[in-house]
């Protein structure tokens, strides 16, 4: 038992936020993405953790980027995409994107997100859950945005 916690403890995740070369061509001439920081995923849901977060308050932090665009769009994000670390179909997962005035938007189907014309910093979070123990790894996953003008 105590091994097994041992390496479950020594979860070193990331978070990549995947700014594909399809988002790039598609939104090139209209805005243009730059990451401030990158977040860092934790292991979550007790000592035997089957969740994947970026929130601050669970020991996470959230990716930082910033949008400049060159007139007003509205941005959709998708699902969190796995890009490393031992494979799993999640049982939820979300990815949550806000701006520093209020605004915000998720994979869930909410409103697109209004950014204006300018430069808008971004903080974005994901919550991936597996609905059972997670496997030691290291663990990355990325976001598709899609901006329509």
């Amino acid at each position: 038992m105590i091994p097994r916690l041992a390496l479950v403890s020594i979860f070193i995740l990331a978070i990549t936020v995947a700014l594909a070369s399809k988002t790039y061509a598609q939104s090139s001439d209209t805005c243009t993405f730059s990451q401030t920081s990158s977040g860092e995923l934790v292991g979550d849901g007790g000592t035997v953790p089957t969740q994947l977060v970026s929130f601050s308050t669970s020991g996470g932090s959230p990716t930082q980027i910033s949008v400049n665009c060159k007139e007003p769009v509205n941005l959709s994000v998708s699902e969190p995409i796995q890009i490393a670390g031992p494979a799993f179909n999640p049982v939820s997962s979300l990815v949550t994107v806000e701006t520093g005035y209020g605004g915000s938007t998720n994979s869930r189907g909410s409103s697109p997100l209004p950014l204006p014309v300018g430069t808008t910093p971004l903080v974005i979070n994901l919550f991936i859950d597996k609905g059972s123990l997670l496997a030691p790894g290291n663990y990355r996953y990325g976001i598709k945005f899609t901006i329509v003008p």
